[in-house]
């Protein structure tokens, strides 16, 4: 088995997969799945109890190699053999065979829960399964809404494929809610009767994964099928929360993606600063990471992934934490994901652009993650739809969050500002839903940030993140509502600027020392960190030249 450390380095990975069709780069994008999967040797037990190695998969930069694969792995061992696994070691322990053959790739999961015409939407699901006479169940489509969107279920490399489906469950005309059921889907061939995939575009910019929409014609499926119990629940919506905990999972394991990726990214960014010269007012080259115009952000996107690798060890000890309301480590994940891809998507954009016109070309990394990173934003709960829950909740006391271990720091005044604010808000208002939906819903989202603003600065300092990176992500956060310090008296605009440029100073003699102690080196495959790599990278392109080449004298 291949080490993680050796994998980036292996033919699988070191194939320029945009130089490939899209259909070989999927085939692609499977194999190098399977073999980051494999290389981890995620287990029955890490699954089902969401070990250290679960969650070490998800940060490991092996997974900014490859989006597609990223996403596929991400579906084929939490959403799928997670769910199934729940089920196989407690009722239905003839699962556990099928897990194993997830886990292996010798079978394909899908996980089919989002409808085309519901989106977020979930629980007012169309898709139905109708309980026969004969025990069986009927799983039907009602109309071309109702297609599941957008798991990759089309046949792929002769590999039988099973999904998760989830349906509507009718006994003798009682709609009993969503309930899941197993499915088969195709045999990596055909597709099972009754079932039809439609092959969607590419998503555009990202690494193309052969999405679809997919749906079902009246499908027998036998009694096994369904996972769990036939009987009628008081507790329809909770049940069915419960049934798509790994959801939420999802949420917190793949937000955490941002942390390699801000850490390659920035390593691409600094060598190519420290490469590229302009002619100075002198007349003498001058690497263009002299400037602050690149130092800044830069810096920035370091601090972020040194303080979001704190955030994250936080965040799992009290996602883990089973004493701990369920809804409040749901809260903790929402929180995460919500500062995780702010970070990694202004970094990306940002970085990218001060890469210039190199920055526009996938082969360099950056203009890829941010649209990888754009799914992620949307993947296992939108970021928004979180936010408003959270708030909400929040708002009418449903549950509390842990509290600041640095409640007298600037962020969390902040955070509780801008509850009081929203509290007063609804509360002084006649109709608190409309007040909600009018005032607080558009600042939900801003709320959330704020929460984990606090949440990642705090376990940043708990865990002794170097203190010139804390300062740089503590002033960078206050940035993102620097009118809310300047108001409260907290800063003035020239303070910002001067706490920031502090702070700078103190980082920027490390730079070596951090972009080192990020040990990402290896997963960089962007060849404009070296005039080596360069020159390396120009001798895989298509060439078009001749010498005998004659152009018309009345064109020239």
């Amino acid at each position: 088995m291949t080490s993680t450390s050796q994998l980036c380095q292996s033919d699988l990975f070191k194939k320029r997969s945009e130089l490939l069709s899209r259909d070989a780069r999927v085939v692609l994008s499977y194999d190098r799945a399977k073999a980051i999967g494999l290389a981890f040797g995620i287990t029955f037990n890490d699954i089902l109890n969401l070990t250290q190695n679960f969650w070490d998969i998800h940060t490991h930069p092996n997974m900014v190699l490859d989006g597609a694969a990223c996403t596929l792995l991400t579906i084929q061992y939490n959403l799928v053999a997670g769910t199934l696994a729940k089920y196989a070691a407690t009722t239905r322990p003839d699962l556990v065979s099928l897990v194993e053959d997830i886990l292996r790739w010798d079978v394909i999961g899908q996980f089919c829960l989002t409808e085309l015409g519901r989106g977020i939407d979930i629980f007012r699901m169309k898709t139905s399964t109708t309980l026969l006479p004969t025990g069986e169940f009927d799983l039907h489509t009602p109309s071309p809404s109702d297609a599941k969107f957008m798991p990759p279920t089309i046949p792929m490399k002769g590999l039988p494929c099973v999904a998760v489906v989830f349906a509507q469950l009718y006994v003798d005309g009682e709609c009993r809610g969503p309930r899941p059921f197993l499915v088969n889907l195709n045999d990596g061939y055909h597709m099972c009767n009754g079932v039809t995939s439609m092959l969607l575009p590419p998503r555009g910019g990202s690494s193309p994964v052969n999405h679809a929409l997919t749906s079902f014609h009246h499908v027998r499926l036998p009694p096994s099928a369904l996972l769990g119990d036939l009987a009628k629940s008081n507790t329809i919506h909770r049940d069915f929360m419960s049934s798509i905990w790994r959801v939420m999972v999802g949420s917190l394991a793949l937000s955490s993606l941002a942390i390699p990726y801000l850490q390659v990214g920035s390593f691409v960014a600094a060598r190519y600063f420290q490469r590229r010269h302009v002619t100075s007012l002198q007349g003498n080259p001058l690497p263009i990471i002299s400037y602050r115009t690149q130092q800044l952000p830069l810096l920035h996107a370091i601090a972020q992934a040194f303080v979001l690798r704190a955030l994250h060890k936080w965040a799992i000890e009290h996602f883990m934490d089973k004493n701990l309301d369920v809804r409040v480590r749901h809260g903790i994940a929402a929180c995460c994901k919500a500062v995780m891809i702010q970070h990694a998507q202004v970094a990306n954009y940002v970085l990218s652009e001060r890469l210039g016109a190199q920055g526009l070309f996938e082969y360099n990394q950056l203009s890829n993650f941010y649209s990888e990173m754009r799914g992620v934003s949307i993947a296992e709960g939108d970021i928004l739809a979180l936010s408003m829950r959270l708030v909400a909740d929040t708002l009418s006391q449903t549950y509390e969050l842990p509290f600041s271990t640095h409640p007298d720091g600037p962020l969390a005044m902040h955070e509780i500002s801008l509850f009081d604010e929203a509290t007063e808000t609804v509360f002084s208002s006649s109709d608190f839903t409309q007040a909600f939906m009018q005032y607080v819903q558009p600042r939900c989202q801003l709320m959330v940030e704020s929460m984990g603003h606090r949440m990642a600065c705090d376990a940043a300092v708990d865990q002794g993140v170097p203190q010139c990176l804390v300062d740089l992500y503590l002033i960078n956060a206050i940035k993102t509502d620097a009118a809310w310090y300047v108001e409260h008296g907290v800063f003035t605009r020239k303070a910002i600027v001067h706490v920031e440029d502090a702070a700078l100073s103190a980082a920027l003699p490390r730079l070596e020392e951090l972009l080192t102690a990020m040990e990402v080196e290896p997963y960089v495959s962007s060849p404009i960190i070296s005039d080596k790599c360069w020159e390396e990278f120009s001798k895989t392109l298509p060439v078009y030249s001749s010498h005998q080449a004659q152009v018309p004298a009345a064109r020239l």
